[in-house]
Formats: C-alpha cells, sequence, structure tokens
C-alpha cells in the first residue's frame, strides 16, 4: 500500500484548525481506500496510540501520520474505526 504521503497532509489540515477532523480523515481514508484498507491503516495507528511495538505490517508506514495526527488525534481516529455506529456503507474488500 503506497500513497500515505495523501493522509499525512490531510493530517496537516487538522492541526491548522481549519474545521477537517479525524472524523473527515477517517471517512476520506474509507472513500479512498475502502473499509479495510483503511481499516488496516487504523490498527497499525493503534499500535504507536498505546505504545506497541511493531506488530502490524504497517507500523513503521504509519509513523509519519502518527506523528503528523499527535497522540490525541491518532488515537480518536482509531477509536473511530472501532465504534459500530461508524459502519462503512461500502465496506469492499481491498486487495
Amino acid at each position: 500500500m503506497t500513497g500515505f504521503e495523501r493522509w499525512t497532509s490531510r493530517a496537516d489540515r487538522i492541526r491548522d484548525g481549519d474545521g477537517y477532523t479525524y472524523e473527515d480523515l477517517a471517512r476520506d481514508m474509507v472513500d479512498g481506500l475502502g473499509w479495510t484498507a483503511a481499516l488496516d491503516i487504523a490498527t497499525a495507528l493503534r499500535g504507536h496510540v498505546y505504545g506497541w511495538s511493531g506488530g502490524h505490517c504497517l507500523h513503521q508506514d504509519v509513523k509519519p501520520l502518527y506523528d503528523r495526527l499527535g497522540w490525541e488525534q491518532a488515537a480518536l481516529l482509531t477509536a473511530w474505526f472501532r465504534d459500530s455506529r461508524n459502519p462503512s456503507t461500502d465496506r469492499r474488500r481491498t486487495p
């Protein structure tokens, strides 16, 4: 999976305070990548939130995104994917 630059630049928008939120980023990730791939990124981010060592195959790849989001926003983003009230309307499998 490539293209993390797209998500890190959007994470900058959260920090800039222009009204773009972790929820917007989560939805954009689902729209752009599909539910499964977006969830994989969130799962890898969760390792950084909890201080787990690299147990997920994307652990190192998502580090720049985690650094841009910061702990609080990364925690909110990962929690969004675990909240059953936020099911994707398109939970298609992605390659």
